[in-house]
Protein backbone atom coordinates (compact mmCIF):
# COMPACT_ATOMS: atom_id res chain seq x y z
CA UNK A 1 0.00 0.00 0.00
CA UNK A 2 1.63 3.61 -0.63
CA UNK A 3 0.37 6.70 0.87
CA UNK A 4 1.10 9.40 -0.38
CA UNK A 5 1.24 11.49 -3.89
CA UNK A 6 1.39 10.73 -7.37
CA UNK A 7 5.35 11.09 -6.92
CA UNK A 8 5.07 8.38 -4.09
CA UNK A 9 3.36 5.94 -6.34
CA UNK A 10 5.55 6.48 -9.31
CA UNK A 11 8.50 5.57 -7.50
CA UNK A 12 7.11 2.70 -5.78
CA UNK A 13 5.91 1.14 -9.25
CA UNK A 14 9.35 2.46 -10.68
CA UNK A 15 11.00 -0.09 -8.29
CA UNK A 16 8.92 -2.73 -8.91
CA UNK A 17 9.62 -2.65 -12.12
CA UNK A 18 13.13 -2.60 -11.92
CA UNK A 19 13.22 -5.70 -9.39
CA UNK A 20 10.48 -7.76 -11.99
CA UNK A 21 8.08 -7.89 -9.18
CA UNK A 22 5.23 -5.17 -11.51
CA UNK A 23 1.64 -6.76 -11.37
CA UNK A 24 2.72 -10.02 -8.89
CA UNK A 25 0.14 -8.04 -6.78
CA UNK A 26 -2.07 -5.00 -6.67
CA UNK A 27 -1.19 -1.65 -5.37
CA UNK A 28 -3.84 0.31 -3.30
CA UNK A 29 -3.09 3.94 -2.75
CA UNK A 30 -4.20 6.22 0.09
CA UNK A 31 -3.68 9.64 -1.52
CA UNK A 32 -1.83 12.31 0.69
CA UNK A 33 -0.89 15.86 -0.66
CA UNK A 34 -1.83 18.61 -2.37
CA UNK A 35 -4.37 18.88 -4.98
CA UNK A 36 -2.16 19.31 -8.00
CA UNK A 37 0.28 16.61 -6.61
CA UNK A 38 -2.92 13.69 -6.98
CA UNK A 39 -4.10 14.28 -10.16
CA UNK A 40 -3.06 11.51 -11.61
CA UNK A 41 -4.35 9.72 -8.60
CA UNK A 42 -8.13 11.52 -9.87
CA UNK A 43 -7.59 10.22 -13.12
CA UNK A 44 -7.30 6.89 -12.25
CA UNK A 45 -10.37 6.54 -10.44
CA UNK A 46 -8.66 6.67 -6.54
CA UNK A 47 -11.50 8.33 -3.96
CA UNK A 48 -10.40 11.68 -2.92
CA UNK A 49 -10.85 10.53 1.12
CA UNK A 50 -8.43 9.16 2.50
CA UNK A 51 -10.98 6.89 4.61
CA UNK A 52 -12.95 5.85 1.02
CA UNK A 53 -9.50 5.21 0.03
CA UNK A 54 -8.04 3.20 2.48
CA UNK A 55 -11.32 1.45 2.47
CA UNK A 56 -10.86 0.76 -1.56
CA UNK A 57 -7.69 -0.69 -0.48
CA UNK A 58 -9.44 -3.36 2.10
CA UNK A 59 -12.29 -4.36 -0.09
CA UNK A 60 -11.80 -2.86 -3.62
CA UNK A 61 -10.98 -4.91 -6.54
CA UNK A 62 -7.75 -4.59 -8.75
CA UNK A 63 -7.87 -3.19 -11.85
CA UNK A 64 -5.41 -3.36 -14.46
CA UNK A 65 -3.77 -0.51 -16.04
CA UNK A 66 -1.40 -0.08 -18.40
CA UNK A 67 2.23 1.70 -17.98
CA UNK A 68 4.73 3.97 -20.03
CA UNK A 69 8.53 2.59 -19.63
CA UNK A 70 10.78 4.42 -21.69
CA UNK A 71 14.25 2.61 -23.46
CA UNK A 72 15.99 3.87 -19.65
CA UNK A 73 13.96 1.85 -17.34
CA UNK A 74 11.98 5.08 -16.34
CA UNK A 75 8.47 4.38 -15.70
CA UNK A 76 5.52 7.00 -16.50
CA UNK A 77 1.48 6.90 -15.23
CA UNK A 78 0.03 9.57 -16.75
CA UNK A 79 2.18 10.81 -19.74
CA UNK A 80 5.52 12.48 -21.59
CA UNK A 81 5.59 15.83 -22.50
CA UNK A 82 8.31 17.35 -24.86
CA UNK A 83 8.99 20.94 -25.46
CA UNK A 84 10.56 22.46 -28.32
CA UNK A 85 11.87 25.10 -25.48
CA UNK A 86 13.33 22.30 -23.00
CA UNK A 87 11.91 20.97 -19.92
CA UNK A 88 10.03 23.49 -17.55
CA UNK A 89 11.81 23.64 -14.30
CA UNK A 90 10.88 23.09 -10.88
CA UNK A 91 10.52 26.72 -10.16
CA UNK A 92 7.24 27.58 -10.26
CA UNK A 93 5.36 24.36 -8.97
CA UNK A 94 4.57 23.74 -5.77
CA UNK A 95 7.13 22.63 -3.26
CA UNK A 96 6.26 18.67 -3.63
CA UNK A 97 7.59 18.89 -7.04
CA UNK A 98 11.07 20.33 -5.46
CA UNK A 99 11.13 17.46 -3.03
CA UNK A 100 14.58 15.57 -2.48
CA UNK A 101 12.23 12.37 -4.10
CA UNK A 102 11.89 14.22 -7.29
CA UNK A 103 15.30 14.97 -7.95
CA UNK A 104 16.46 11.19 -6.94
CA UNK A 105 13.28 10.09 -9.50
CA UNK A 106 14.93 12.72 -12.27
CA UNK A 107 18.52 11.59 -12.05
CA UNK A 108 17.95 8.02 -12.13
CA UNK A 109 16.00 8.46 -15.00
CA UNK A 110 18.59 10.63 -16.53
CA UNK A 111 20.93 8.23 -18.90
CA UNK A 112 24.23 9.71 -20.39
CA UNK A 113 24.08 10.92 -24.49
CA UNK A 114 23.73 8.02 -26.54
CA UNK A 115 24.54 7.66 -30.08
CA UNK A 116 22.07 9.74 -32.55
CA UNK A 117 19.62 7.21 -33.45
CA UNK A 118 18.06 9.58 -36.16
CA UNK A 119 18.22 7.17 -39.02
CA UNK A 120 14.95 5.09 -40.77
CA UNK A 121 13.36 3.21 -38.65
CA UNK A 122 11.03 0.04 -38.70
CA UNK A 123 8.76 0.04 -41.75
CA UNK A 124 5.00 0.94 -41.02
CA UNK A 125 4.41 -2.69 -41.44
CA UNK A 126 7.76 -3.29 -38.97
CA UNK A 127 8.03 -5.76 -36.12
CA UNK A 128 8.09 -5.14 -32.50
CA UNK A 129 9.73 -2.66 -31.06
CA UNK A 130 11.53 -2.22 -28.16
CA UNK A 131 9.89 -3.16 -24.77
CA UNK A 132 7.22 -4.70 -26.00
CA UNK A 133 4.73 -5.75 -29.19
CA UNK A 134 3.82 -2.83 -31.55
CA UNK A 135 0.33 -2.69 -33.41
CA UNK A 136 0.56 -1.06 -36.22
CA UNK A 137 -2.72 -1.77 -37.07
CA UNK A 138 -4.05 0.67 -34.29
CA UNK A 139 -1.91 3.79 -35.38
CA UNK A 140 -3.32 6.69 -37.55
CA UNK A 141 -2.84 10.01 -37.78
CA UNK A 142 -4.68 13.81 -38.94
CA UNK A 143 -3.35 16.57 -39.93
CA UNK A 144 -5.16 20.28 -39.72
CA UNK A 145 -3.97 23.49 -39.14
CA UNK A 146 -3.68 24.55 -35.54
CA UNK A 147 -6.14 27.59 -34.70
CA UNK A 148 -5.23 30.67 -32.95
CA UNK A 149 -1.92 29.50 -32.04
CA UNK A 150 0.73 32.40 -31.14
CA UNK A 151 4.22 32.34 -31.62
CA UNK A 152 4.80 34.62 -29.09
CA UNK A 153 6.88 32.20 -26.28
CA UNK A 154 6.94 29.53 -28.48
CA UNK A 155 10.31 27.36 -29.45
CA UNK A 156 10.89 24.66 -31.97
CA UNK A 157 13.14 21.71 -31.99
CA UNK A 158 14.69 19.47 -34.90
CA UNK A 159 13.01 15.91 -33.84
CA UNK A 160 12.65 12.74 -35.53
CA UNK A 161 9.50 11.16 -34.14
CA UNK A 162 8.17 7.18 -35.01
CA UNK A 163 5.16 5.95 -33.86
CA UNK A 164 4.83 2.16 -34.59
CA UNK A 165 7.35 3.06 -37.01
CA UNK A 166 5.46 5.50 -39.09
CA UNK A 167 7.05 8.67 -39.10
CA UNK A 168 5.02 11.56 -37.76
CA UNK A 169 7.97 13.99 -37.64
CA UNK A 170 11.79 14.56 -39.42
CA UNK A 171 14.61 16.58 -38.23
CA UNK A 172 13.42 18.61 -40.98
CA UNK A 173 10.31 20.36 -39.21
CA UNK A 174 10.52 21.86 -36.43
CA UNK A 175 8.71 20.76 -33.83
CA UNK A 176 7.08 22.60 -30.62
CA UNK A 177 5.80 19.92 -28.49
CA UNK A 178 5.30 16.37 -28.32
CA UNK A 179 2.63 15.21 -26.10
CA UNK A 180 2.06 11.62 -25.23
CA UNK A 181 -0.75 10.31 -22.21
CA UNK A 182 -2.29 7.42 -21.64
CA UNK A 183 -6.10 6.75 -21.82
CA UNK A 184 -8.20 6.95 -18.70
CA UNK A 185 -11.77 6.16 -18.15
CA UNK A 186 -13.55 3.20 -20.12
CA UNK A 187 -10.49 3.47 -22.32
CA UNK A 188 -7.45 2.87 -20.20
CA UNK A 189 -5.98 -0.69 -20.22
CA UNK A 190 -6.30 -0.78 -23.93
CA UNK A 191 -2.52 -0.90 -24.57
CA UNK A 192 -2.16 2.55 -26.44
CA UNK A 193 -1.01 5.47 -25.86
CA UNK A 194 -2.61 9.11 -27.61
CA UNK A 195 0.05 10.88 -29.45
CA UNK A 196 -0.07 14.81 -30.41
CA UNK A 197 2.45 16.46 -31.90
CA UNK A 198 2.19 20.12 -32.90
CA UNK A 199 4.70 21.71 -35.33
CA UNK A 200 3.94 25.26 -36.82
CA UNK A 201 1.05 24.99 -38.57
CA UNK A 202 -0.12 21.56 -38.36
CA UNK A 203 -1.36 19.28 -35.56
CA UNK A 204 -1.07 15.53 -35.79
CA UNK A 205 -2.30 13.28 -33.69
CA UNK A 206 -2.06 9.36 -33.04
CA UNK A 207 -2.38 6.03 -31.19
CA UNK A 208 0.31 3.53 -31.40
CA UNK A 209 2.08 1.09 -28.55
CA UNK A 210 5.28 2.88 -28.98
CA UNK A 211 6.72 6.12 -30.11
CA UNK A 212 10.52 7.03 -30.52
CA UNK A 213 11.91 10.37 -30.26
CA UNK A 214 15.37 11.52 -31.50
CA UNK A 215 17.24 14.75 -31.57
CA UNK A 216 20.41 16.48 -31.30
CA UNK A 217 19.67 16.56 -27.18
CA UNK A 218 16.20 17.48 -25.69
CA UNK A 219 14.79 17.10 -22.31
CA UNK A 220 11.31 16.36 -21.36
CA UNK A 221 8.94 15.98 -18.82
CA UNK A 222 7.77 12.13 -17.29
CA UNK A 223 4.39 12.90 -14.81
CA UNK A 224 5.38 16.70 -14.68
CA UNK A 225 9.25 16.05 -13.76
CA UNK A 226 11.90 17.23 -16.05
CA UNK A 227 14.04 14.45 -17.46
CA UNK A 228 17.72 15.05 -19.41
CA UNK A 229 18.59 15.84 -21.99
CA UNK A 230 18.92 12.82 -23.57
CA UNK A 231 19.56 12.16 -27.67
CA UNK A 232 17.27 9.36 -28.51
CA UNK A 233 14.09 7.65 -26.23
CA UNK A 234 11.51 4.99 -27.13
CA UNK A 235 8.48 4.56 -24.74
CA UNK A 236 6.15 1.68 -24.70
CA UNK A 237 3.08 1.50 -23.38
CA UNK A 238 3.16 -2.04 -21.45
CA UNK A 239 -0.63 -3.00 -21.31
CA UNK A 240 -2.38 -4.62 -18.51
CA UNK A 241 1.11 -4.97 -16.01
CA UNK A 242 -0.03 -3.82 -13.02
CA UNK A 243 -2.90 -3.52 -10.96
CA UNK A 244 -4.70 -0.80 -8.84
CA UNK A 245 -7.34 -1.31 -6.13
CA UNK A 246 -10.54 0.79 -6.63
CA UNK A 247 -13.62 0.48 -5.05
CA UNK A 248 -15.91 -2.01 -6.74
CA UNK A 249 -18.70 0.53 -7.98
CA UNK A 250 -15.61 1.92 -10.49
CA UNK A 251 -14.45 -1.18 -11.34
CA UNK A 252 -17.51 -2.12 -13.05
CA UNK A 253 -16.65 0.27 -16.63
Amino acid sequence: MVIGSDLALQRVLQALYRQRELGADPVGLVPVGRPEELVAARALGVPGAPVAAARAVLTGTARKLDLLVDDGGGVALGGVRISGGGTRRPGGRPGGWRSLWAKLAAAEQATALVPDRTGPGTGPDGADGPGGSVRTGRTGTTGRPERGESARGEHSARLRVEADGRLLADVHRPVRVVQVTLPSGAAAGEGVMEIVVRAPGALLRARAASISVAGRGFGYEADGRPVGPVRARTWTVHAGCWGLLLPVTQDAD
